[in-house]
């Protein structure tokens, strides 16, 4: 009987990926999904008083982190306001996170003077200053474009919905990172939804990973409920930026199980 600690190679895992990984993904969607619900639920007690739900994105948000992790000498995160589980993943802590819905004191984004999720946390490699929609995408390619200035060895990953992507800097922070090969790459969590907008009445498109080729990068669409497909397209996205090759546009197809936020339904 194969073991959970057996190489990657006997389960036939991506490289780099291992079967005590595929346990400690399992186990940190069960945690994030948990503490999830518990603030959803407090959300309607009156106790949080708003929340992003990001069910229906753990898998290819946590596929996200193992992949950086896997395969880049160093990297640095601008996730935005439904990825709890890319925060989790980085060692904010249930408590930690409680306090930021609750805002108290001691929450280490912002001190929970913000959003939740919100702040800055650089010595766990992560920043998301501002929940307005596509705002970490520019700021995340200003510091891509710093990394390769200072020949450090870091890639960068931003996330957004697929509603971010009609926003206008979001296309100038794209067109900038191919123009300068920048070590960047977009994680586009497309659950087919902008607010309660559909994504046919966003764009004309089916594809979103189809706009990548005119700004002349690779783009690719997976499922984003399935952790190895996802790991496998975001790895192949992180050696190409630390190669050199410079950014790479990954849509993963997820479910948004909730209201877009507890104030949307």
């Amino acid at each position: 009987m194969t073991q959970a600690n057996d190489t990657g190679a006997t389960l036939g895992l991506p490289e780099g990926l291992t079967g005590e990984d595929l346990l400690d993904i399992y186990a940190t969607m069960v945690l994030v999904r948990t503490l999830d619900e518990r603030v959803w639920a407090m959300n309607r007690q009156g106790k949080a008083a708003i929340v992003a739900s990001c069910q229906g994105h753990e898998a290819a948000q946590l596929a996200s982190v193992w992949a950086l992790r896997r395969h880049a000498p160093d990297y640095f995160l601008f996730p935005y306001y439904r990825d709890l589980a890319v925060l989790t993943a980085q060692g904010l802590t249930p408590n930690e996170s409680m306090l930021g819905f609750l805002a108290k004191d001691g929450e280490p984004l912002s001190g929970a003077r913000q959003f939740p999720q919100h702040g800055a946390m650089p010595e766990r490699r992560v920043i998301n200053t501002s929940n307005v929609v596509g705002t970490q995408v520019p700021q995340a390619v200003g510091w891509a474009l710093s990394v390769k200035l200072s020949g450090a060895p870091t890639v960068v990953a931003t996330y957004m919905g697929d509603g971010a992507t009609s926003q206008g800097e979001v296309h100038e922070a794209m067109n900038f990172a191919a123009v300068q090969r920048l070590p960047i790459i977009f994680l586009v969590e497309n659950n087919k939804y902008a607010t309660s907008t559909p994504l046919h009445k966003q764009m004309a498109i089916v594809r979103i990973a189809d706009r990548a080729a005119a700004y002349g990068m690779p783009g690719v669409t997976v499922d984003g409920t399935d952790v190895l497909a996802s790991y496998r397209a975001i790895a192949e996205a992180t050696e190409r930026a630390a190669s050199g090759g410079g950014p790479s546009l990954v849509e993963l197809d997820v479910e948004r199980y909730l209201p877009h936020t507890s104030d949307d339904d």
